[in-house]
């Protein structure tokens, strides 16, 4: 079997949810070798889009897209002649549900515990309707990839949730937000990039990025690794209240609360270490670094005296040790006594 083939295989296995994880690894590093392979997936992937959004029945797919479709699939077996109705009834790419009109596609590379559904909803007064793709990476998970159709790769984190469309519209690329991601956005200057966030808005070109913006927490983050990032807060009522541009290794904290948005320099690849399996923090105050291991681990973690999370670590730990590992490296000193009950930790003083 060809390379060419190989690849186009992965291809129909990823569509098809079959892939495992050392294919999607095989595919995300051909994707990355060039913007041709890149171009080349989305041609594939965008006919699967079309069949789906523009509806769920196998006459949905028009002629010109169904040949496309075909060619690519069979380069080499021109001899094989395929009706639509006998492509789908062998579910090359599709399986049929007795009374459902939904169809779940995963259109993620990674390896994360995730949930995959499509529903429709106004995300925004401005639009009109559209379908928007939700992806939700529970508590406890890992680490999920996910490459958009603009080419554009977004990470999602631990208890994380992210809406995007099947494909973007023609003045703006938009996105929702919430929970922690990682960005390497396609530089498309006629089309910006925006994440939306709570109360906040995300805008750039081509850039490299990280976002938290949790629901539970009382601030989101926007740390810049490369390029340029412009942000807008607004109020309850949506009206703008701060705004500024982020450079390269800057860190823009915005209160959920008052509204402001400050800046400080950072390390910025060790804001995004979790990207690479990693969890790392200095002169972190404990009752931060707690946070991230509720998310990371999925488990509730209780300070006996609030006054233990003032106290600052500087650390790395693998995101494959367990939780009790982690714990017990941060109190190297033995100054504290540790009790688990079921997904909570109760955490004392020695």
């Amino acid at each position: 079997m060809s390379e060419k083939n190989s690849i186009e295989t992965l291809i129909v296995r990823y569509l098809k949810q079959e892939i495992d994880e050392h294919e999607l690894r095989i595919l995300d590093a051909w994707l990355e070798e060039s913007p041709e392979n890149k171009s080349y997936f989305f041609q594939l992937k965008n006919v699967s889009d079309e069949a789906i959004y523009l509806s769920f029945t196998p006459e949905s797919v028009g002629e010109e897209s169904w040949q496309k479709m075909k060619k690519r699939m069979f380069p080499e077996k021109t001899e094989i002649i395929l009706s639509k109705k006998q492509f789908f009834k062998n579910d090359l790419f599709f399986s049929y549900f007795k009374y459902s009109a939904i169809i779940l596609l995963t259109l993620s590379i990674g390896w994360g515990i995730s949930e995959f559904r499509y529903h429709s909803q106004n995300l925004s007064s401005n639009t009109k309707e559209v379908v928007y793709n939700e992806i939700s990476v529970q508590k406890g998970g890992r680490a999920n990839t996910l490459m958009l159709s603009d080419g554009s790769k977004v990470v999602l984190n631990a208890a994380t949730k992210f809406w995007y469309p099947a494909n973007f519209a023609t003045d703006t690329r938009t996105v929702y937000l919430e929970g922690e991601a990682y960005f390497e956005v396609t530089k498309d200057v006629k089309r910006p990039f925006i994440v939306k966030v709570k109360r906040q808005d995300i805008t750039v070109l081509g850039t490299t990025f990280n976002v938290e913006a949790y629901k539970d927490f009382p601030f989101s983050v926007v740390t810049l690794l490369s390029g340029s990032v412009a942000l807008k807060a607004f109020d309850d009522k949506g009206k703008v209240i701060s705004h500024m541009l982020l450079r390269p290794n800057q860190k823009a904290f915005f209160d959920n609360y008052s509204g402001s948005l400050s800046v400080e320099n950072v390390n910025a690849a060790l804001v995004t270490s979790w990207v690479r399996g990693e969890f790392k923090f200095k002169d972190a105050p404990l009752i931060a670094i707690i946070t991230h291991l509720e998310h990371y681990y999925n488990v509730r973690i209780h300070l006996d005296d609030q006054r233990l999370g003032c106290i600052k670590y500087t650390g790395t730990f693998s995101l494959d040790q367990n939780i009790e590992e982690v714990l017990k490296i941060i109190d190297y000193e033995k100054a504290f006594i540790f009790k688990k009950i079921g997904k909570d930790i109760y955490i004392s003083r020695n």
